[in-house]
């Protein structure tokens, strides 16, 4: 086994897109002959984050991947399903990876290596890929957990127990449908989640410095989009649907999972939405390519600089005064969502999917919300308004009709946000007009009617110092 020591600062409250751990105890497969070896595993429950144990089938062995199915899933997973799911990740989502997320860099001993590699803590050069019904209480019309990835199994099992000591991706068995194009983007969302967490670790880019989860979730989110070659509509339609108002309240991603505003679990939904379009963006003004998230990924900063000093250079126009301007790259953003020219900063590019693209003004009443940073709501502009800029509040005019973004009482919609940079900060009170736009109500739709596919994050993790991979000191 392959041991690897960094020596760096404690990590607290890493949350990467869920929790599961396993342990490889078992023999054989006994007398199926599709059975390669059977092992058990330690899993997480989505719904209380208690560890059981459960026992898998090695069913395929690809070039880059082995491919386990719980046993209580057999019936939904035969050996040609795993095989398909093999082949799929060894023919798509591995070679879209390596060319746009994977990087490559130094480690505390001086060697080079990329971040496939050096999560290969096992040393099987083939990720652990594992098949089961996750416990997530799903019932029918609700969404449901499709995979995960937990750091935790990158590490010895005398810092976590429950270990398995495997670069490993748990895949949902029901509802979800291994092999299908929504399970195989799943796996190309949850290995881009382990790949950032190993490129964190390179001490030539952040040292043990984990990216803020929205980036971290952007690039999860873009990984999809790449390994697709198409768009992840779902995320889409639901924000223009906007099911439960709260994007048109100012829910988004800077601030994940902010339950405390939308008080409802469904608000990480919105940032879902949010995060996809928002590194859509980013992609589509950076000249189209994705060269703009390898860009990222390889930042040596951890939060939002390592967007905003990343694409300072490549936007193809000049929206930013500097590498450090989150205030002008969010209003941009914003801008894009209301305006949605067909060229220019003010749009998508005129994209056969995002061109449909609309948000929605806030309610006429209240006529003061509260914002968290990076939040920003619409409302029709009124000759009466006066705006009061303060603190991190900010206020723009959008002209529609010929895009642009100019004062707060000129245009066609006000656009207010908080610019504020620190996404731990507490909220601000923004003003708007008191004016809604009519908008026709979307037909009444579920979560389930839009087929929400999310990860899992279970309780804050302390990693241990020095940090270890594969082993223990």
């Amino acid at each position: 086994m392959r041991k690897i020591s960094m020596h760096c600062g404690p990590l607290l409250g890493v949350l990467l897109g869920g929790l599961l751990a396993a342990s490889c105890a078992g023999g054989g497969g006994g007398g199926d002959s599709d059975v390669l070896d059977t092992k058990t595993f330690w899993a997480q429950s989505a719904i209380d984050d208690t560890y059981y144990q459960l026992t898998a089938d090695l069913l395929a062995i690809g070039n880059h991947c082995t491919v386990w199915v719980e046993r209580e899933s057999r019936g939904r997973v035969s050996a040609q399903g795993a095989r398909n799911v093999a082949a799929a990740y060894d023919s798509g989502v591995y070679p879209a990876m390596m060319d746009n997320f994977v990087i490559s860099g130094q480690i505390s001993d001086g060697s080079t290596v990329n971040t496939m590699e050096y999560a290969d803590v096992d040393g099987d050069g083939k990720l652990c890929i594992l098949l089961l019904d996750i416990k997530d209480g799903w019932t029918p019309g609700s969404g449901y957990v499709d995979g995960y990835f937990w750091p935790g199994n990158l590490f010895g099992s005398t810092s976590y127990p429950n270990s398995n000591q495997k670069d490993m991706i748990y895949v949902d068995a029901y509802p979800g449908t291994p092999g299908s194009d929504s399970s195989n983007s799943t796996l190309a969302h949850e290995l881009q989640h382990l790949l950032n967490f190993t490129a964190s670790y390179l001490s030539s880019t952040r040292n043990g410095t984990l990216m803020d989860l929205w980036i971290d979730e952007g690039l999860s989110s873009a990984a999809e989009y790449v390994y697709q070659g198409s768009h992840v509509t779902n995320r889409v339609n639901w924000y223009n649907t906007d099911l439960y108002g709260t994007i048109a309240k100012g829910n988004n991603f800077f601030r994940w999972e902010n339950n405390g505003k939308t008080g409802s679990p469904n608000s990480v939904l919105d940032e879902y939405a949010t995060v996809y379009l928002f590194f859509q963006w980013l992609r589509i003004q950076s000249g189209g390519t994705n060269g703009i998230y390898k860009n990222i990924i390889s930042s040596q900063k951890a939060d939002y600089r390592a967007v905003t000093e990343a694409v300072y250079d490549s936007l193809t126009s000049s929206v930013m005064t500097d590498g450090e301007d989150w205030d002008s790259l969010l209003k941009t953003w914003l801008a894009a969502n209301y305006i949605n020219a067909p060229s220019g900063p003010y749009g998508y590019g005129n994209d056969p999917v995002l061109k449909d693209v609309h948000a929605k003004t806030a309610p006429a009443t209240p006529t003061t919300l509260s914002l968290y940073p990076g939040e920003g709501v619409y409302s029709v502009i009124s000759p009466s308004y006066t705006a009061s800029p303060s603190g991190s509040i900010k206020y723009a005019g959008l002209n529609k009709a010929s895009p642009s973004i100019t004062s707060y009482n000129n245009g066609d919609w006000l656009l207010t946000y908080n610019a504020n940079t620190n996404k731990g900060a507490e909220s601000e009170n923004g003003s708007l007009t008191g004016n809604a736009a009519n908008v026709v109500p979307s037909a009444a739709r579920t979560v389930g009617d839009l087929d929400y596919r999310i990860d899992f994050r279970g309780p804050d993790l302390v990693f241990p110092v020095p940090f270890v991979l594969g082993g223990e000191e």
